[in-house]
Parts: C-alpha cells; sequence; structure tokens
C-alpha cells in the first residue's frame, strides 16, 4: 500500500473570509477546481468535484491522511462549499524519488509451507508464481511525510476554483431564473385582468342554468341573487392571485438574499405550484386554464433549475 504520512506540524490556518464573502450571491452546487502547491517530491495536487446533493457530504480519495487532517480538510470544505456531495481527490508526485519497498517476508513462509503441504497430502507441485505476483510480497512504502502547508493551500486553490465556476454558473441561473420569473408575473397581470369579466360570465352562467331548470317558474330573485353568489365567489381565485403576488416579490429578493438560498427558494415554488394548481381547479375559462398551464410549465422549469442552487 502506498502510504503517505503528513505532518502536524506546518498546519496553519486558513483564512475563510474572503470564501464567505463569495456567498453573498446566488451559486450552482455544481463546480470542479484543482490546486497544487510545493515543487518536486514534495508537490501536492488537489482536484475537488462538486455536484448536488441535499446535505453535505464529503468524500476524500489518494493519500492516506491523519484523522486531524481530515478533520482540518472537512472542516474548510463545510466553510467554504457549504452543501453538495463533494469528490476531493488528493495526488503527490513521486517521480524521481528513489523507491523503497520491503517484503513480506511472513506471508512467503506461510504460502511456501501451504504449498509444500499440499504436495505432501495431494502429490501435486503447485508454483507459487501462479498464484500470486511480486506485488503481493512487495510493498511500496513512503517514508517522506507530505507537508501539510502545501496540501492545504492545495486544497484552498481548488475550492476557490470550484466557487468560481458556482458563481459563473449561478449568475446565468438568476438570469434566467429573473425571465422566467417576469414571465410569470405577466401572465399573472393578464389573468388578473380576465377576472372581473370571468366572475360576470359565471354569475350569469349560473342564473341562466337555474331559470332553465326551474322552466321560468316564479322564483325568489334576491335569493337566487344570493346562491349565485355564494357559488360564484368559491370560484373566485383573488386570494391566489394575491398570494402569488407576494411569493414572487419573495423569490425576486431571495435571488439577492446574501448566503445560500436553494432551500429557501425550493419551498416557495412548492407554496407557487399550490397556488397555480388552485387557480386551475377554480376556474373553467378555457382561456383561464391555459393561462395556467403554461404558469405551471414555467414554474416547472424555474423548479428544476432551483434544485442546483446552493
Amino acid at each position: 500500500m502506498n502510504r503517505c504520512i503528513v505532518s502536524l506540524k506546518s498546519i496553519k490556518s486558513v483564512d475563510l473570509q474572503p470564501y464567505l464573502e463569495r456567498i453573498n450571491m446566488i451559486q450552482s452546487m455544481t463546480g470542479y477546481g484543482q490546486g497544487s502547491s510545493g515543487s518536486g517530491t514534495k508537490k501536492i495536487t488537489a482536484s475537488i468535484k462538486a455536484v448536488n446533493g441535499r446535505y453535505l457530504d464529503v468524500k476524500i480519495r489518494g493519500i492516506e491522511i491523519e484523522p486531524l487532517i481530515e478533520k482540518q480538510i472537512r472542516d474548510i470544505i463545510t466553510e467554504k462549499l457549504i452543501r453538495g456531495t463533494i469528490h476531493i481527490t488528493l495526488d503527490k508526485n513521486n517521480s524521481g524519488k528513489t523507491q523503497e519497498f520491503t517484503f513480506n517476508s511472513e506471508r512467503y513462509e506461510a504460502l511456501e509451507a501451504l504449498l509444500l503441504d499440499i504436495q505432501k497430502k495431494y502429490g501435486r507441485h503447485l508454483d507459487m508464481g501462479d498464484l500470486i505476483n511480486a506485488n503481493d510480497l512487495f510493498t511500496y512504502i513512503d517514508n517522506d511525510p507530505i507537508n501539510s502547508e502545501n496540501l492545504i493551500k492545495a486544497i484552498g486553490e481548488a475550492c476557490k476554483e470550484v466557487l468560481d465556476m458556482r458563481s459563473i454558473e449561478g449568475k446565468k441561473l438568476k438570469n434566467d431564473f429573473e425571465d422566467r420569473l417576469l414571465t410569470l408575473k405577466n401572465i399573472l397581470s393578464d389573468l388578473e385582468s380576465e377576472l372581473p369579466k370571468e366572475f360576470q360570465k359565471r354569475e350569469e352562467k349560473y342564473k341562466n342554468k337555474i331559470n332553465e331548470l326551474l322552466n321560468n317558474s316564479a322564483i325568489d330573485e334576491v335569493r337566487i341573487t344570493q346562491e349565485i353568489a355564494i357559488l360564484a365567489e368559491k370560484s373566485d381565485v383573488t386570494e391566489e392571485v394575491v398570494r402569488l403576488k407576494s411569493h414572487f416579490d419573495q423569490f425576486s429578493k431571495m435571488l439577492i438574499k446574501n448566503g445560500p438560498s436553494g432551500k429557501a427558494l425550493n419551498f416557495l415554488l412548492q407554496e407557487i405550484s399550490r397556488e397555480i394548481n388552485t387557480i386551475g381547479s377554480k376556474s373553467a375559462s378555457e382561456k383561464v386554464i391555459n393561462k395556467v398551464i403554461f404558469m405551471k410549465d414555467e414554474s416547472e422549469k424555474i423548479r428544476e433549475q432551483v434544485q442546483n442552487i446552493l
């Protein structure tokens, strides 16, 4: 096994403020970055790939590191990248270095004894070379401790590139959200202008239907008008329209809010979808329903993209 030991002596604190300032804008959760520090056999390279995730999940592979160093790396990732599935690959430059091997004599002797035992019991000779190779008996050991300062610096540079990519993607997503949100607002404004006419049509429809059922018999006009108003009120979507406007305003504010906002945006979209669905279920007008379908389509496109927001 290639064992690389990281020394604790050279660890220095990392200034996180520049990275914290970067999250004062909408960011994507996806990104890639690579950083390196040191030279020659002291060179350490860190690659970081960040993808969507509901929580923070850090996976580290490559160089075997001590628990305290791993904890520091995880703390840095927690502070800088905050959320998502984070794959970290660490690599040490071993080119030009004299390799040191150790011979696993215990394993060799155990295998040799087993083969002799097989030959005695079964009369068959087995060649050890057919069962194992040199890597099973010889192990490369790297006794040169890694400079932890180089390791932490490489992690920091990789995080910086990830954050840069996250920010660039975040700006694109923000522009897309703003365009789609404007579309939703315009559709809602058109729908709102249709409401008085739709309300009046609904009242007339109810009244005509009742007259038809009663076959123009003498009826209490006041009572019928009250009943029609009650029925029409149950189909009124004014409250849903008001709440949608409020949700749209909150969504716009969250796009420029300091800090991560993905979870809050996702919650708001659930509320937006609920109000749009309620408007659709209350409406019988083909014109209104067509607008509702368009709004549902736009909100769903936003919802899909919001899953990638930090």
